[in-house]
């Protein structure tokens, strides 16, 4: 697909960016589009002929002000809770996100995490840097994933993904959803329950739905006393999903047994918080959807995006649009 040939049309680049990804931006804009950088609010000036947004992470809200000619914003990933969607909407100005685009390598991390979390190679690790070989001090609190039930909370393009790759391992998948998906449960088995059965069944809880008001400290300590002991937290969706201090309190007190995490209330996470002193954690840094390889995928996603916007055509999926709901008719 080609936009329209006439003048060059700016696409704003703002956020930060890693080296692979930004080079990647840059050698693939295309015809009749100039990419220009904005990356950080000092440069939001360049933003004042642009037509297109990209950004990627949290950006300052006062980009608003400087985008006078934006008709169309692009976000890299599929997160968008920073983003005030009706004061952009309300100036008619659609938000795209990249919905699944990352799921695999998210899914990924989340069976890292539990691994690591089962078969606590961070100790392992340490000790044996340390001049140690414990080869059977831990056999008594290792686990497999066969046989185990995972919960899956949220089951979109991730919460698919691990289900997918924890059956492969041999696990029980039983999910929550606000939408109930029986072609799912009808072609890989999974057991759709509601949300205190999940917390009461699973032996691996995984959280993969997104943060808004109605998901925003959902598992708390009421929760977390609904969990088995021997119960493994998974989060690589967002930190305030779950409430910080019950899950640390939990986690000292024996109320669940470990947690692997990779999002967190604040981010970046102090040295000295709490959770990095526990032995039952396993701390990834919101790294979820970070591979080099991955970039040329969400590259092509965004400006397929931008393009067809530009020319009328349908974006890659309708569920694209997370605003759509405050856009002017």
């Amino acid at each position: 697909m080609k936009g329209r040939k006439n003048m060059a049309k700016k696409i704003g680049l703002v956020g930060i960016y890693f080296p692979g990804a930004y080079d990647a931006l840059h050698e693939n804009v295309p015809e009749g589009f100039e990419l220009v950088d904005a990356l950080s609010p000092e440069a939001y000036s360049n933003l004042a002929d642009c037509e297109y947004l990209i950004s990627r992470l949290d950006i300052d809200p006062d980009i608003i002000n400087h985008t006078p000619n934006v008709k169309f914003w692009q976000r890299w990933g599929a997160g968008f809770d920073h983003v005030d969607l009706k004061a952009w909407g309300e100036r008619g100005i659609p938000i795209a996100t990249c919905p699944g685009v990352n799921s695999g390598i998210v899914a990924e991390l989340a069976i890292m995490l539990m691994l690591a979390g089962y078969r606590n190679l961070l100790q392992i690790n340490r000790q044996l840097r340390a001049g140690h070989w414990p080869r059977t001090e831990y056999f008594g609190r290792s686990f497999m994933i066969k046989g185990k039930t995972v919960g899956v909370l949220g089951l979109g393009h991730i919460g698919k993904k691990v289900a997918a790759l924890a059956t492969a391992f041999g696990a029980n998948v039983i999910y929550y959803d606000i939408v109930r998906q029986t072609e799912q449960e009808e072609k890989f088995g999974y057991r759709f329950v509601d949300f205190d059965t999940l917390l009461r069944e699973s032996d691996i809880y995984t959280i993969h739905c997104p943060l808004n008001e109605e998901t925003r400290g959902m598992i708390g300590a009421e929760q977390f006393a609904q969990m088995k002991p021997t119960a493994m937290l998974i989060n690589t969706a967002r930190g305030p999903i779950v409430d910080e201090a019950a899950l640390i309190d939990a986690l000292t007190t024996g109320r669940i047994a470990t947690a692997g995490l990779d999002t967190y209330e604040r981010e970046p996470l102090p040295k000295d918080h709490p959770l990095l002193t526990l032995d039952n954690v396993v701390a990834s840094a919101h790294a979820g959807g970070n591979t080099k390889d991955n970039d040329i995928n969400m590259v092509n996603y965004v400006y397929h995006n931008i393009v067809a916007f530009d020319c009328g055509e349908p974006l890659n999926t309708p569920g694209d649009i997370v605003n759509g709901e405050y856009l002017k008719k």
